[in-house]
């Protein structure tokens, strides 16, 4: 397939070019590519073509959540983000019983294997291993102590497909844990009242990641940095909640100018993303969602309703960002984050065909997953 005659993202800026895709991948990138015999040819016009977006941070949506979902619900999952311009993602599981933690592993992983070109990319598993101090809307009769076994039981479960494994590093056992699996697995440091010195000792153990920023761990000190200064000082990937209630606007465009390269912008969209208000479920906990924000019964926030797409309106209308600075932070800065930036997260030769056609008010006109027309 032929892109051609609008402007097409290619890291910084947006360049007038072409664009041309063949077996999946992204064969050609020139100012000028003629047609070939045969050849589909989608000229841009107004329109741009963007990087897939890849939110490695999400509970679920309409309706279904991946702690529960079965083979079917976890499609419909799939072709809502899809529908969202996300071409990549860590389906993300929630503190729970060990056995239906086991259940859910086994059915991502037999849904990655099983089915052609999906957009999964491996499993984000927040909880069991985090702290009840700073639970958040986990469930605290399940949260334990870091455990290899169980590590080693659910991995085998899900057919290898763990990508990131969430731990909160002031729990006994945690920093033994983060150095004997960071170097199969992406560990986020989360759910966790650390000080600073607890968080750099989880980051120097390998650790290279937090789980939603300021969410669930303490603030930025003075006197004590926390875990936000660690991760700045440590050079750690940040995850950020950008949908305009967890995080404060000024908050938010002091994290970009801080990490920039190092900001991964993620929903930790539940079940309710894409619906109405209403009452849902996360985790096994009932929660309550009003106005788009969601709540447990108590009033902690539990999760959210966003998407990718949602939250670029966020940084774009709300922070002031322009498409091409909150991009990266999207797509190649997450990709890099999981150790696939050679295969997906920009617009580059022998990559993946993960694109989007969007138009300059952010109206999906097109999704591709590996060079297939999915939206």
């Amino acid at each position: 397939m032929l892109f051609r005659g609008g402007k097409v993202f290619t890291g910084e800026k947006f360049e007038e070019i072409s664009v041309r895709t063949e077996n999946g991948k992204i064969a050609e990138i020139a100012k000028e590519l003629s047609e070939k015999e045969g050849e589909e040819v989608m000229e841009l016009g107004e329109d741009l073509l963007v990087p897939g977006f890849i939110d490695l941070h999400t509970h679920g949506c309409v309706g279904y959540d991946f702690s529960t979902a079965g083979k079917d619900e976890i499609d419909k999952m799939c072709e809502f983000y899809l529908s969202k311009g996300i071409t990549s993602v860590a389906g993300t599981t929630m503190t729970m019983g060990y056995e239906d933690y086991k259940k859910a592993a086994a059915t991502i992983g037999e849904y990655m294997d099983s089915v052609e070109n999906h957009n999964l990319i491996g499993i984000n598993m927040e909880g069991p291993f985090l702290s009840v101090e700073k639970k958040g809307a986990h469930d605290p009769q399940y949260i334990v102590d870091a455990s290899q076994e169980a590590m080693d039981e659910l991995n085998k479960l899900a057919k290898g497909h763990f990508l990131i494994v969430d731990i909160a590093p002031d729990r006994p056992g945690a920093i033994e844990f983060i150095k004997k699996n960071s170097k199969d697995y992406v560990i986020s440091v989360a759910h966790t009242p650390a000080n600073y010195e607890k968080a750099m000792e989880a980051f120097e153990a390998g650790a290279t990641e937090v789980t939603h920023l300021f969410n669930a761990m303490n603030g930025l000190g003075h006197r004590d940095p926390g875990v936000p200064g660690a991760a700045f000082e440590a050079g750690a990937n940040v995850e950020m909640i950008c949908d305009g209630i967890h995080i404060h606007p000024t908050v938010m465009k002091m994290v970009y100018k801080m990490f920039k390269e190092r900001l991964l912008v993620i929903s930790d969209s539940m079940s309710a993303a894409g619906l109405q208000d209403g009452e849902y479920v996360l985790g096994g906990l009932p929660v309550f969602v009003k106005d788009g924000k969601a709540t447990l019964e108590n009033g902690t926030i539990a999760g959210s309703t966003t998407d990718m797409l949602a939250e670029m309106g966020v940084w774009m209308d709300t922070c002031g960002l322009s498409m091409e600075e909150i991009l990266p932070c999207m797509t190649i800065n997450q990709a890099k984050a999981v150790h696939k930036e050679n295969q997906i997260g920009s617009i580059e030769t022998r990559k993946a065909a993960d694109l989007v056609v969007i138009s300059p008010k952010r109206e999906i006109r097109a999704v591709y997953k590996n060079g297939v027309r999915k939206v």
